[in-house]
């Protein structure tokens, strides 16, 4: 890449190849060659190349410390992204930029980063990638005996930094990766609130395999005297969020779970009851879309009790509040992709069990069919039986993922005679795309063909379904 003037596209597709040929994480500690670091020393490391990049963008005057925006900073295992989405909405009803870094990405790597409800330029991409890699190489030069390459994750972290160093919107909210403790996002300078949404056991392999365990990761975002926002709702996780938050003098918000918030169903949305910190008891609503999504009252209320420890009252009306909250969209969650299907991104136990609770509400006025699959590394088997308790589907559709981390054909058989023994149909296809159009055929006017089981099932779909035309 040239340092004159960006060729967009080439330039742009020269930074996507690189950071699509990164590890999507380290191996073992691994960085380079043989040498082995833990996780903890990596994070180090990488914190030592984050004050140097910040330096280097001091320099320019390219800095994100150099005019303060708010830093919303949320962690979690299921509803990070709504949360996310929730508080850029208010912002935009408060007239506020926002500049969002969310992760996986869909169909496009730019939605990783947006601002203003926009995706990164291609442009802006490239000469944000330009600026990383220079930084690096400075780096490594200064330091050849602790050479740093970052992760996927990591590499796209910085660039967002250097992104919303050149943008400066009023807010920043940085979602984590994974965990907390020693994610890439742990390493923002300074936060103005930390958002901790409901903890399941999902990457257990990597979190730990007890709530306590991946909560204590999630609390590491928890810093010095910064309010923190969580749920109610596990008392383990609550536990130990609590006496991290008490170590560190953070002033702490709790919000009940979705199941235990007041609220009032229908087509349209949902009512719910909020206590506010400024207004008591506050009935505020969220859009349904054709299917009502309880779950979202937890995340929306922890939205609220984020900003309600940001703004002052006279900045953040009621009616601002729920302005933002009824504007709110987020790809993959419950989306209504046409008449009677939906798609819904939960890939994990609890993510499972709120995706029952949401299909309950649907006010079906026919059968309901289920297209299904994972990646390898979740507990496909027991999210599959976690659906059928309650016996919704009619018929239920099994395929491979086109990604690599995919389910293998045997583990998709396995699935099908879990369907069967509980006396529902199952067909296995070639591939989604088949399943897709297939079960699409087969409903009937009446029926809701539902999507769930993996983000890259919801991310494959949406951009065969935006080619396809």
């Amino acid at each position: 890449m040239s340092t004159g003037r960006i060729n967009t596209e080439q330039d742009y597709e020269e930074a996507v190849s690189y950071i699509q040929s990164i590890p999507r994480f380290a191996d073992n500690g691994k960085t380079d060659g043989d040498r082995v670091i833990s996780v903890k020393d990596r994070y180090e490391l990488a914190g030592r190349f984050q004050r140097y990049l910040l330096g280097r963008l001091k320099e320019k005057d390219m800095t994100l410390t150099s005019y303060s925006p708010k830093v919303f900073h949320v962690a979690g295992t299921n509803g990070k992204g709504s949360v996310c989405a929730y508080l850029a909405a208010m912002h935009e009803a408060m007239g506020k930029s926002a500049g969002v870094f969310t992760s996986p990405h869909l169909v496009d790597i730019r939605e990783r980063i947006t601002c203003d409800g926009e995706m990164i330029s291609k442009e802006d991409f490239a000469r944000s990638h330009y600026v990383l890699m220079e930084a690096l190489a400075g780096f490594n030069g200064g330091y050849s005996a602790t050479a740093y390459n970052p992760v996927y994750f990591d590499h796209l972290f910085f660039l967002a930094e250097i992104y919303y160093a050149i943008k400066r919107p009023d807010c920043v909210i940085w979602e984590v990766g994974l965990g907390g403790r020693y994610d890439a996002t742990n390493l923002i300078p300074y936060k103005s609130v930390a958002v901790i949404t409901s903890i399941g056991l999902d990457h257990t392999e990597i979190l730990g395999d007890t709530i306590e365990k991946i909560a204590y990761e999630k609390a590491g975002i928890i810093a010095d005297g910064v309010p923190v926002i969580t749920v109610d709702k596990d008392k383990e996780a609550s536990d130990v969020i609590r006496s991290r938050a008490k170590a560190v003098s953070a002033p702490l918000t709790m919000v009940p779970g979705y199941r235990d918030i007041r609220k009032k169903l229908s087509d349209k949305g949902i009512d719910f009851s909020y206590k506010s910190h400024y207004y008591n008891n506050a009935t505020l609503e969220i859009v349904g879309r054709g299917v009502p999504a309880p779950y979202q009252t937890e995340n929306a209320s922890l939205s609220v009790a984020a900003m309600e420890r940001v703004y002052d009252k006279d900045e953040l009306s009621l009616e601002l509040i729920r302005k933002g909250l009824m504007s709110m969209s987020w790809p993959g969650r419950m989306e209504q992709i046409e008449e009677g299907v939906f798609f819904d991104g939960a890939h994990n136990i609890s993510g499972i069990e709120a995706f029952v609770d949401s299909v309950e509400t649907d006010r079906c006025r026919g059968g309901r069919l289920l297209l299904f699959s994972a990646v390898a590394d979740k507990q496909a088997e027991s999210e599959l039986e976690s659906i059928l308790k309650k016996r919704l589907f009619t018929v239920i559709g099994l395929a491979r993922l086109t990604t690599d981390r995919t389910i293998d054909d045997g583990r998709i058989r396995g699935l099908a005679d879990i369907a069967g023994k509980a006396g529902v149909k199952a067909v296995i296809y070639d591939n989604v795309y088949e399943a897709y159009e297939e079960l699409n055929k087969i409903r009937r006017d009446n029926d809701i063909l539902y999507v769930c089981g993996s983000l890259y099932l919801v991310g494959e779909l949406k951009a065969y379904i935006a080619q396809r035309g």
